[in-house]
């Protein structure tokens, strides 16, 4: 007797992973936040809760053990921001690849890719004019189609806006969905004669709709169940794997949906929900083990199920539009609708308004630059719009300035000025990022953020427009108050940007600070977007540099004088000719200049100073350990507490070395003396020694794993990671084992090949010692 086998629900979790871009426009370097520490900023901190730890997502075993990694990319439908993963791929190449090489396989396994584009840097396209939104899509699906080589079928609608004229504009792309809240649909019909109004309830989410735009365009639009993105999002569900499927199963067995999918924001999958990550590998392991569900994406499910029926969205206040986070529609981006995230009770949100408006004058001033210059610049006959449209691998660094220009023009000066007006307009549309205008105060950080780009993208007008732009933005954003007295209005936050150093002086400081301290090996040539040509130390001590903005092709003389050099006080005069301007201008900075990101990476390079020794010292340190210790043994004091002291410096000195120049190297020849040194450290070192070494230990868990990444795992490598762990667990410490966990996993799961001489036993014994319940059985 044969049984009906239950069809399998498709299943699809969408996962919409942004950050507002965070870079000064001046050198393109994310300042230190300190406000997401121990990490250096907010990207870095959401990275290594969320991004990385979603491409290898443990499951662990009843005693805690790793069983396996998940990249849950390959089952999650998902977004990433392109301003997202251009820093990615700069900062984070691993999590980077393993995001394209998940859209891949979900390609290979669907035959559509679970990855959709989103719009550039996350306006909100109903509140743009039409040309700029049109840009923002077309920017994005650019981005989208250079990294995952191929074209996107839908696109992420920044917090979810649309209207008519964005319908219009996304099916001229050529994009064919969106996803949508369900609270933006009002009505849904067969046709015109069978208008359905929800009155209030949510649109259906088991069933794509037609959207039909002004001019009768029409894409598609999947609209999410609502009690399942609530409940991720704000209920806790990623806490329990086994409840999470069990309401699946619910939604499935009460509705009879032949599609059950939700959105949320994807940082939820372990950022705001710490290891929600691992709540969603075990999801999919338990899908994947079973037959209820099965995990697609929107495309492939579209291909095999057209929609038949039109969704009829809401107009919103003032027929502008409607999003996810908005009751009003998009009111929250240009008004106080009474829509904000935190902040005193007290405190309104009138700010919005002129913010928005300050923006719009100035974004209409910089557009009438732009066509007109261009034209001057490339003919009369050239076409300034789609010259702005294809400099979107520019805009998203996957081009460099120069080579996009040359297929214009020859001449540098003609370049230079394209350069700097084709900037104006990306920091012009940096400016409208929606964040700005998403929480409670005009002096938080998201406001503050994307009033430094406006000014960029006067201050790179400024040779066409002269300083009315300036005085005009600076004037606008007066009308802008702060809710705190103290805080000022946008034009007194707009003044203390504009205290900042300029990039190229920055720049020509990190150059000079840079040769005078460290070490020829860590001398750098480039420090965001400057690139250092030429540096002389003059015979008087002076500096002579040439740097050149690779953004904006401009070239730099600089020269460099330190006004004290015979004292520890830092001030320099810092003179400056760019090839854009003819006037010289001189800076006279001192330490409190020095942006917090630089002054960290200049004392890790006198880090590396202090730490360089020769081994003929550290062998001889761990000599004088040795004697010390024998002698220092059962006496009721400390003997000799200078020498104490000298010994703590000089023991942390050479473990540093030992770990910053070439472990492998040198591991056999000085893990004796190494071993002595850290026993040194566990009975006389106090606890901030202890907690400084430990931070040594986790870097260089770190360090080997870039290097297994990179290079693959080897009898040698595995033996050092063991010997070390076994070494330094022996006495007490637990580095972090994340980095090398993922770097070793592939391996011991045999996702990627071992040499054919590798000990299969050292590998086994090497994955044991991190926490992997795996066994390599053969090879």
């Amino acid at each position: 007797m044969k049984t009906m086998q239950q069809e399998k629900t498709s299943l699809i979790l969408h996962g919409h992973f942004y950050q507002p871009p965070r870079e000064n426009p001046q050198t393109g370097i994310i300042g230190k936040q300190l406000s997401a520490s121990p990490y250096p900023d907010w990207n870095e901190r959401i990275h290594a809760d969320c991004y990385s730890a979603n491409s290898h997502s443990r499951y662990l075993s009843a005693f805690r053990r790793i069983l396996s990694m998940t990249n849950n990319y390959e089952y999650l439908s998902f977004n990433f921001g392109p301003t997202l993963l251009s820093w990615m791929q700069k900062e984070h190449p691993e999590t980077y690849n393993l995001i394209l090489e998940a859209d891949r396989h979900s390609v290979e396994r669907l035959g559509y890719g679970n990855a959709i584009a989103q719009a550039f840097n996350h306006s909100i396209l109903p509140l743009c004019t039409k040309e700029d939104a049109r840009t923002q899509i077309l920017w994005g699906l650019d981005d989208f189609s250079r990294r995952f080589g191929r074209d996107a079928k839908g696109l992420w609608l920044s917090e979810t806006a649309i209207n008519p004229m964005v319908v219009d504009l996304l099916a001229e792309s050529g994009v064919s969905f969106v996803i949508l809240s369900p609270w933006q649909c009002r009505a849904i019909s067969k046709d015109e004669s069978s208008i359905q109004e929800l009155n209030g309830n949510p649109a259906p989410y088991d069933r794509p709709f037609l959207l039909q735009g002004k001019t009768g365009k029409s894409i598609n639009a999947f609209f999410y169940n609502h009690r399942m993105a609530e409940g991720i999002s704000f209920g806790h569900f990623l806490r329990d794997a086994d409840q999470l499927y069990d309401r699946l199963l619910a939604i499935k067995n009460a509705d009879k949906a032949q599609l059950i999918h939700t959105a949320t924001d994807g940082e939820i999958y372990g950022h705001h929900e710490p290891y929600g990550d691992m709540a969603l590998a075990a999801l999919i392991k338990k899908v994947e083990d079973r037959d209820d569900f099965t995990f697609t994406n929107y495309a492939a499910h579209l291909a095999t199920h057209p929609a038949t029926e039109w969704a009829h969205l809401h107009e919103g206040e003032e027929e502008k539009g409607t999003s996810w986070s908005c009751s009003h529609g998009v009111s929250r981006w240009y008004r106080d609708c009474g829509c904000h995230t935190g902040g005193d009770e007290s405190w309104n949100q009138k700010w919005r308004t002129p913010l928005r408006k300050a923006f719009d004058n100035l974004s209409r001033n910089i557009d009438v630059i732009f066509n007109a210059e261009v034209k001057r610049l490339l003919g009369p006959k050239s076409e300034p719009l789609s010259l702005l449209h294809a400099f979107a691998p520019v805009a998203s660094e996957q081009m460099d300035m120069d080579s996009f220009l040359t297929q214009y023009t020859d001449d540098h000066q003609v370049m230079e000025q394209l350069a700097q007006l084709l900037l104006a307009q990306k920091y012009k549309h940096f400016a409208y990022t929606s964040c700005g205008w998403f929480f409670n105060d005009l002096a938080g950080l998201e406001p503050r953020q994307n009033i430094t780009y406006a000014l960029m993208a006067v201050q790179l007008c400024q040779r066409f427009s002269g300083d009315e732009l300036m005085l005009n933005l600076l004037d606008d954003l007066g009308k802008a108050k702060a809710n705190r007295k103290q805080d000022g209005n946008g034009q007194t936050i707009a003044m203390e940007s504009l205290q900042l150093l300029r990039g190229e002086v920055e720049a020509a400081l990190y150059f000079t600070l840079n040769r005078r301290i460290a070490n020829t090996i860590d001398h750098k040539t480039t420090y965001g977007y400057f690139q250092l040509e030429s540096y002389t130390l003059n015979s008087d001590n002076s500096v002579s540099l040439v740097l050149l903005n690779k953004q904006s092709l401009v070239r730099y003389e600089c020269a460099a004088v330190d006004l004290h050099p015979d004292t520890m006080q830092l001030e320099y005069s810092i003179t400056i000719q760019g090839s854009s301007v003819t006037e010289v201008q001189t800076y006279y900075l001192d330490h409190e200049d020095i942006d917090l990101r630089m002054r960290d990476e200049l004392f890790d390079q006198i880090d590396r100073t202090v730490c360089t020794i020769d081994q003929s010292q550290i062998k001889q340190l761990s000599k004088n350990l040795y004697h010390y210790a024998s002698l220092a043994t059962n006496i009721p004091y400390l003997p000799m507490g200078s020498l104490y002291q000298e010994l703590i410096g000089s023991s942390l000195q050479a473990i540093k070395n030992l770990f910053m120049f070439g472990t492998l190297a040198m591991w056999d020849e000085f893990k004796k003396d190494f071993i002595l040194m850290l026993d040194f450290f566990v009975k006389y070192g106090k606890q901030p020694d202890l907690e400084l070494i430990k931070s040594i230990f986790d870097n260089e868990m770190g360090s080997m794993a870039e290097k297994i990444q990179s290079y693959g795992l080897y009898n040698q490598n595995s033996r050092f990671v063991l010997e070390f762990l076994d070494i330094i667990r022996e006495r007490g410490f637990q580095p972090d084992l994340t980095a090398i966990q993922d770097a070793v996993y592939p391996y011991v799961s045999m996702l990627k090949p071992l040499p054919e001489s590798t000990d299969v036993d050292l590998i086994n014994a090497l994955g044991n010692v991190l926490n992997f319940d795996i066994t390599i059985t053969g090879m």
